[in-house]
């Protein structure tokens, strides 16, 4: 059963937001594109390993959670959990493509392209490592004896693996049903509830925002206007009750919401009608208000210093 579904992460959310407004010439504009991408891809392979759990999971009584975030005491961003008769296994996922080494002296990920480029990575196994160490604490400070496994997972046929035997089982999907039928034939030893509820209850998501003062970019460098979803351009307008691209004639009623929501991602999940006006560059206040009004939480402030909430 799944018990927390799949979310694509806020983090993804924001690096599309800012790699859609940040300007081009900025020296950090090719390091977020990379990060988009990655980031898209992390969330696609996860995406994929929760469809398979999901077919298996009542079969094989498993308990499936995405991207588990817990702070204390120690920061992991956990991909997928999964809850066995007798035992918590930790899924790192690597949606990586081409040929793929996993070098055990000394611990190293090693990519080489068709085109010849070779990069080296961490072992995924070091995080994993980390990750499964610190989920035991977790569990112990709370009074729980629970086994914790990890295994690492390659999702899709992109990649050809080389590995020499680490700490961790390395599988492509394929595999993953019949790894998961050999840990679930072991005696019932977990009260799954109980796991799940603590996880649940003690999840917090990982919120780097506003990522302009994450990433120490000042706002001046953000595009502002509407951005057409249909073709990119980013100065729509506002005409009668919608906006329309002038370059590619698309009319949205609600074209704003992404803006706001840009906004918030970027820069603040405050607003004030000024600052609502310069962002959606439409200088009406009237037309403005109406939209936080309709869109937004008042949280303090009368008139023209009204502080507006940005709801997602």
């Amino acid at each position: 059963m799944i018990m927390k579904p799949f979310e694509e992460s806020s983090m993804t959310q924001g690096l599309r937001a800012l790699a859609r407004r940040l300007m081009p010439s900025h020296p950090l504009y090719p390091k977020i594109l990379k990060e988009v991408l990655q980031a898209e891809a992390g969330d696609h392979g996860e995406q994929f390993i929760m469809r398979q759990l999901e077919k298996l999971s009542y079969p094989l009584d498993l308990k499936v959670l995405h991207n588990v975030a817990i702070q204390k005491p120690v920061p992991m961003q956990l991909d997928v959990v999964i809850i066995t008769s007798s035992e918590v296994i930790i899924v790192e996922s690597k949606n990586i493509r081409g040929h793929i080494q996993l070098k055990m002296k000394p611990r190293q990920m090693i990519r080489v392209l068709d085109n010849g480029e070779r990069s080296i990575f961490n072992h995924p196994e070091i995080q994993l490592e980390e990750y499964v160490y610190n989920l035991s604490d977790f569990f112990n400070r709370h009074q729980v004896k629970m086994n914790v496994e990890g295994i690492i997972i390659f999702p899709f046929n992109n990649a050809s693996i080389e590995y020499e035997d680490g700490q961790f089982p390395v599988l492509v999907l394929r595999e993953l049903s019949n790894y998961l039928r050999q840990r679930s034939s072991k005696n019932p030893l977990v009260d799954s509830r109980k796991i799940i509820q603590l996880l649940l209850h003690h999840h917090q998501p990982f919120m780097p925002f506003p990522l302009c003062d994450y990433y120490k970019i000042d706002p001046k460098y953000i595009k502002q206007g509407v951005i057409c979803p249909n073709c990119q351009f980013d100065k729509m307008r506002r005409e009668k009750f919608k906006w329309l691209c002038p370059q590619c004639q698309h009319q949205d009623v609600n074209a704003h919401l992404q803006a706001l929501h840009d906004y918030s991602l970027l820069i603040s999940k405050q607003i004030t009608n000024q600052q609502a006006q310069r962002f959606l560059c439409l200088p009406n206040r009237h037309h403005v208000k109406r939209m936080l009004q309709s869109t937004c939480f008042r949280k303090n402030g009368v008139t023209s210093n009204t502080v507006y909430q940005i709801l997602k």
